[in-house]
């Protein structure tokens, strides 16, 4: 993008406008340049100082002080901060935002390494991942974000999710609940389905999965062929409605199948049957996969 304006800046940083523009009235913080309309534009250092300012200001350091610091002094700052792991969970997800905006990958490898250090990689995934790719989803479909930084970051995740997967011992107990996990029609965001297969997998039961865009008639015969599954499907996405894709899955499963959705728009699915289950949060599956 060749520049930012400030409503881009209020949705990528959670920052008002009207507060930004008293930060810049008041203390001189930001310079944006005008267009020939006198509309703000600002550059991608703009955005990247707000963002450090911000997770700064969010741990009590005042904005006239901030003001008065330099960019390397900023810089600094918010790195003691993470290095000391004195920061919130809100901070982490900005602070991912931030290597995204840099594609740094050498910040993204020490930061995902912190985390999972100190929460453990499914915990971190459930308190930063899914909250941080959910807000970039939203920020792509306002055409704030480029495709190329979302793919960017999604990318380094991608790998270490797969690689978490590769870590873990195939179920050797051949009467493990399965779990067929898939994506319905028109969906290829499967970030979030890929961690539910490796919790999924973490507790020892089986999965078959069928990744994005499953057409419904080629599920058939997979429900038929394995008369006591889950079946594991999330909605993100969509901008069609999935309620008469859903139906049509349950109309194929028995009375001993269950269909579970997770996903930040499985609210949008209008379905009372009592095989089907939807997952508000991902802690809910977690316990959900606890007692089963």
């Amino acid at each position: 993008m060749s520049g930012y304006s400030i409503k881009d800046l209020e949705n990528i940083t959670g920052i008002q406008a009207h507060t930004i523009r008293i930060w810049e009235k008041r203390y001189g913080f930001l310079n944006p340049e005008r267009t020939d309309t006198n509309n703000r534009v600002y550059s991608g250092d703009d955005l990247k100082k707000l963002m450090f300012s911000t997770l700064l200001n969010n741990k009590g350091v005042k904005i006239s002080k901030i003001a008065n610091m330099s960019d390397a002094e900023i810089n600094e700052s918010v790195l003691r901060f993470s290095e000391s792991g004195d920061l919130s969970i809100e901070s982490h997800v900005e602070n991912f935002k931030l290597i995204m905006m840099n594609m740094d990958e050498a910040k993204f490898e020490k930061l995902f390494s912190h985390l999972v250090l100190h929460l453990g990689f499914e915990e971190t995934g459930i308190k930063i991942f899914v909250l941080l790719f959910r807000r970039l989803f939203f920020l792509r479909q306002a055409n704030t974000i480029t495709v190329a930084l979302i793919n960017f970051i999604s990318s380094l995740y991608r790998q270490k999710m797969y690689v978490a997967i590769d870590g873990l011992p195939f179920p050797e107990n051949p009467d493990a609940k399965l779990f067929v996990m898939f994506l319905p029609e028109n969906e290829i965001i499967d970030m979030e389905l890929i961690f539910c297969n490796y919790m999924t997998r973490k507790r020892g039961f089986r999965t078959l999965y069928l990744g994005t865009s499953c057409p419904r008639e080629e599920l058939t015969d997979i429900i038929k062929e394995n008369p006591e599954c889950y079946l594991f499907s999330v909605a993100t996405l969509s901008k069609t409605d999935l309620t008469e894709y859903y139906v049509n899955v349950l109309s194929a499963c028995n009375d001993n199948q269950k269909l579970l959705i997770g996903g930040s728009q499985n609210v949008t699915i209008r379905i009372t049957d009592s095989r089907l289950t939807k997952f508000k949060e991902y802690t809910e599956f977690q316990d959900f996969l606890n007692q089963i």
